[in-house]
């Protein structure tokens, strides 16, 4: 494990935090992290990638680390979720409409693990 600190968040110029579209930030550190076999840079698809034909993808985050927990993690995780069709996430049970075409979904059906957690 490495230890830095945010230097500066640059958030996309068109994030709406109503519809969480465009959530996306870039963090400078205050120091380079020196990769090793245990930290890698994060692989980013070439644009001839079609997100429909993906059955899986990668998430990252400080999110909580179980369920309903007051505290997010102090560190990054990482996990390897599955992308779940956007009409099963729209439906009433599930999001009920929330989930835009600017949107994933991703996760597990029975929980687990998700971008929340």
């Amino acid at each position: 494990a490495q230890m830095r600190s945010i230097k500066q968040v640059l958030m996309h110029q068109d994030y709406n935090p109503n519809d969480m579209s465009n959530d996306i930030a870039l963090l400078e550190l205050d120091h380079p992290v020196q990769c090793s076999p245990y930290i890698q840079l994060a692989c980013i698809p070439d644009i001839t990638v079609r997100v429909s034909e993906l059955q899986n993808c990668w998430i990252a985050g400080w999110g909580s680390t179980a369920a309903r927990a007051q505290k997010s993690s102090d560190h990054l995780q990482e996990a390897k979720v599955q992308l779940i069709d956007t009409k099963l996430c729209n439906s009433s049970r599930w999001y009920a409409g929330d989930i835009h075409t600017h949107n994933l979904c991703a996760g597990y059906a029975e929980g687990t693990i998700d971008t929340c957690q």
